[in-house]
């Protein structure tokens, strides 16, 4: 299936990352959407992102993933770049200490925005790139040849997974949006993939923007 590629961000061009068994994903996403405020090549700290959120929830645990607010709150004034605050491989244990506050932070604060794909578009135009959360099916697993089949069933309804949207095409007059994962290459091509934007609009939850 060939897509008429419209709009697509230095992210799409980047060596995918990788969360391993971790709930990182929306720190990963978060990461990704300062993505142009990093200095150099080097990426933004999702542990920084994730740890900073965990330490504002009184109540986590280790394993449990962390609420979208928090991770926006935890971040509201940028992020370290990787080598400052370096991804690890296990989760921290609790309770998590605040993150230091000497580190140089880069990028801002990162929004709720609307869930309308004709907006998305309009931001990913203006080389911005967008988060969403995401109902999975089992065609996101799987993607073949760099697309994610429409499904209308979600595996779990309630479990969102959040990405990156860093491209944006079409096919037969409809829109698609190449999305940047965190599950690393092997996942679609070299981490990326298109979804139709009948799938986000079937499946996303929230959506987010700087």
């Amino acid at each position: 299936m060939t897509i008429k590629e419209e709009v697509i961000l230095a992210h799409a061009r980047c060596p995918a990352r990788d969360q391993g068994l971790r709930p990182t994903c929306i720190a990963f996403a978060l990461a990704e959407l300062n993505f142009d405020a990093a200095t150099g090549a080097e990426p933004l700290s999702p542990e920084y992102a994730y740890q900073g959120a965990a330490y504002l929830v009184p109540s986590w645990v280790p394993g449990t993933g962390v609420p979208l607010g928090a991770a926006l709150r935890a971040t509201s004034n940028g992020q370290p770049v990787e080598s400052d605050f370096p991804y690890q491989a296990a989760e921290p244990i609790a309770p998590v200490p605040a993150p230091p506050a000497t580190l140089e932070l880069h990028g801002g604060s990162v929004d709720i925005l609307n869930l309308d794909t004709e907006a998305m578009s309009s931001i990913l135009r203006q080389h911005r790139p967008v988060g969403i959360g995401l109902r999975l099916t089992h065609s996101f697993y799987v993607p073949v040849d760099g697309l994610v089949t429409f499904e209308a069933e979600a595996i779990k309804p309630v479990v969102l997974h959040a990405v990156a949207i860093v491209g944006l095409g079409w096919k037969d007059d409809e829109a698609y949006f190449l999305i940047r994962n965190s599950w690393g290459r092997g996942w679609g091509q070299d981490g990326v993939a298109w979804v139709s934007a009948k799938y986000v609009r079937e499946h996303a939850l929230c959506t987010f923007g700087a």
